[in-house]
């Protein structure tokens, strides 16, 4: 049976799926050499084992070699690593997550205007099309 996929990336996994999404497709040397640093061709192979084991992405033969992509777009990706962020550290909370942030001092005024002017926006837009979703 395959295994879970992870909600989350560890710093070198989401090296990897940067380059990933940016690029739509690659190879294990065109990431190595994508990557920051001289980072060795075992390693990133390893990483990008890993992500493919957890179900973040798929491959495909070319040749003797994989050509790899990423399982899900970039914003599916955030949207699922900020729902577990939620749930897990602000008990799913999204006040806490945004009170917090004012809080630090992390969002300005300006900031704050732009949000509730998306909500705002996302309500009409619910609104309109009877509230789905």
């Amino acid at each position: 049976m395959p295994r879970k996929r992870s909600k989350t990336f560890t710093e070198r996994e989401l090296e990897i799926m940067r380059i990933l999404w940016d690029k739509g497709e690659a190879t294990v040397r065109e990431m190595q050499e994508a990557l920051p640093g001289d980072r060795h061709y075992n390693s990133v192979l390893t990483i990008v084992r890993v992500l493919d084991r957890k179900g973040h992405i798929t491959h495909r033969q070319e040749g003797r070699g994989f050509v790899y992509r990423a399982a899900a777009s970039q914003e599916e990706s955030r949207s699922r690593m900020l729902s577990h962020v939620i749930d897990t550290v602000f008990g799913g909370s999204f006040e806490s997550i945004v009170l917090n942030m004012v809080d630090r001092g992390d969002l300005t005024l300006e900031q704050l205007d732009e949000i509730r002017k998306a909500v705002r926006r996302r309500a009409l837009e619910k609104r309109k099309t009877g509230g789905s979703k």
